[in-house]
């Protein structure tokens, strides 16, 4: 398999914040690159505290039981993607920015493609050889647990384990692929906050569909180390320029964090 996708990227590493800002930022760089106003984007970034987040299409109010998540204390967005819902606590996470002109022919599968290269090549720097781009879906299409199946052009476990679960949102311009790396089994929590035909889930997720870093290798990798290899990975495969935000994208982050990801308008919106 080879990359896509040749020229330079912006290699944006921040830590592990609210993941409610995780999201405006993807978002901002998002635009910036619809707009031309940046080159494509690669970053590694982390979510503290424990969030949990569904895709741009799930229903909020249907699918999560909402107020045992809040007694729990555990945050709540919806993420500008798809996909399905997921606890994002003890993982890394990535989102790579990608326009139109700089993919051809542009479209899910080819940017899965793009992608796929780095993440192996990320696992790898971290010990773990024993994982495959999947071409087929696996697992419960219906469940709302974004690791209770495997998607195509996701990553997996020879054995066909989730391992790592990833999105996208695309637009006339550009596209946004962001995905999860479970360091722990910590996220797998979210069963007790999912409800299924309008039944509380409380248990957890069969371990056949679902695996962490930890698991596989035996020991714990902590998120900077993950951090570090899946930054050496992208190194490794492609041009990048060390980067940081730009005023103007950091200003859009700000309003996108204020007006839409804490509101109840765009979280519960349907």
């Amino acid at each position: 398999m080879s990359l896509i996708y040749t020229g330079s990227m912006r290699l944006i590493l921040h830590p592990q914040d609210d993941g409610r800002k995780n999201m405006a930022v993807d978002e901002a760089l998002l635009e910036s690159v619809s707009n031309g106003e940046s080159a494509p984007v690669i970053r590694f970034y982390g979510f503290s505290p424990p969030i949990l987040s569904v895709g741009r299409f799930q229903r909020a109010r249907q699918e999560i039981d909402l107020e045992k998540l809040k007694e729990s204390g555990f945050l709540f967005t919806r993420r500008p993607s798809g996909g399905r819902a997921v606890l994002h606590t003890q993982e890394l996470t990535y989102s790579v920015i990608l326009g139109k002109k700089h993919i051809r022919p542009f479209g899910k599968r080819e940017v899965y493609k793009s992608i796929a290269p780095i993440l192996l090549k990320g696992l790898k720097f971290l010990g773990f050889y024993d994982a495959v781009f999947k071409t087929h879906r696996q697992g419960d299409p219906f469940n709302p647990d974004c690791f209770a199946s495997t998607g195509e052009y996701e990553i997996a476990t020879k054995g066909g384990k989730k391992l790592i679960g990833s999105a996208q949102m695309i637009t006339r311009s550009a596209v946004l692929q962001h995905g999860s790396l479970p360091l722990t089994k910590a996220g797998r929590e979210i069963t007790r906050y999912l409800v299924a035909n309008g039944k509380p889930e409380n248990k957890y997720i069969e371990e056949k569909h679902h695996t962490s870093i930890e698991e596989e290798l035996g020991s714990v990798v902590s998120f900077e180390e993950a951090r570090d290899a899946f930054c050496r990975a992208a190194k490794t495969l492609i041009l990048t320029q060390n980067s940081s935000l730009t005023v103007k994208e950091e200003q859009r982050a700000y309003q996108l964090f204020y007006t839409k990801y804490t509101r109840d308008s765009w979280n519960l919106g349907i």
